[in-house]
């Protein structure tokens, strides 16, 4: 079976894998921080304007680009958690996305500055519904830019290593779709496969959104981790045909 892990080269596994317990203690010290402990986002990653944006061009109704919350100040007005729950109305944030696009939509403008602000304004709001519309983009974008915690860097294989019995869980999906994935019952059990680990996630992610919101910066972080795997499996999953009997978990960013 095989796993990559955190962009870096893919690593074999097998039931006689040894694994050390003590491996993810030895990587990585408890953070200390707390989310109640500051709001304020940290210097290395507040800013997030793009500089290829002309400047002294004020678009009517453009939003503040400081960070992804700020743009969307009616469905977000009081920012991340814990100023606020971590779960928020998807269908709010849609209709708020909608209503900033075609304030700054590019073809409102002819050619020149303002159609060229008009065009990164609208790629940046792009970009942060995409990274808010999704749990784990948005999980992933509060510690980065937040706490300067980066669980998707080159380094995160081992500053932010997957817990063991998370670990061994995974494993386990693996070594079931290789005993079923050539057999004739083999569809129906990656099926079932499917459903359970759809409900890895939706668990995963209301622990994720109880830790920021409780100010568990630390278990914030392991959540995130381990939501990235299953995000991995269920990846894996939808990609099985009949007849394979492993899947490659790759992990997104």
């Amino acid at each position: 079976m095989t796993i990559a892990h955190f962009g870096r080269p893919v690593v074999s596994l097998t039931r006689t894998t040894p694994f050390s317990p003590i491996s993810h203690a030895q990587h990585h010290r408890p953070v200390q921080a707390s989310l109640s402990q500051t709001f304020r986002p940290c210097t290395r990653y507040a800013s997030t304007k793009s500089s290829t944006e002309p400047s002294g061009v004020i678009l009517p109704g453009a939003p503040d680009i400081t960070n992804h919350y700020t743009i969307f100040t009616k469905t977000l007005p009081t920012g991340p958690p814990p100023a606020a729950p971590f779960n928020i109305s998807l269908a709010d944030l849609k209709r708020e996305f909608l209503q900033l696009q075609g304030l700054v939509h590019p073809d409102k403008y002819p050619n020149g500055t303002e159609k060229q602000h008009a065009e990164g304004l609208s790629a940046r709001i792009n970009e942060a519904y995409r990274t808010l519309l999704d749990p784990l983009q948005r999980a992933q974008y509060i510690l980065r830019e937040w706490h300067g915690i980066d669980v998707t860097a080159e380094d995160a294989a081992t500053k932010h290593a997957l817990d063991p019995e998370t670990l061994m869980e995974v494993m386990e999906v693996q070594e079931t779709i290789e005993e079923v994935g050539a057999t004739a019952e083999g569809e129906g059990q990656i099926n079932a496969l499917k459903k359970e680990n759809e409900v890895r996630v939706l668990e995963c992610v209301e622990s994720l959104s109880k830790a920021f919101e409780t100010g568990d910066l630390e278990a914030a972080r392991k959540e995130c981790i381990r939501l990235r795997f299953w995000y991995s499996v269920g990846e894996g999953l939808r990609e099985w045909e009949p007849g394979n009997t492993e899947i490659r978990l790759m992990h997104t960013s």
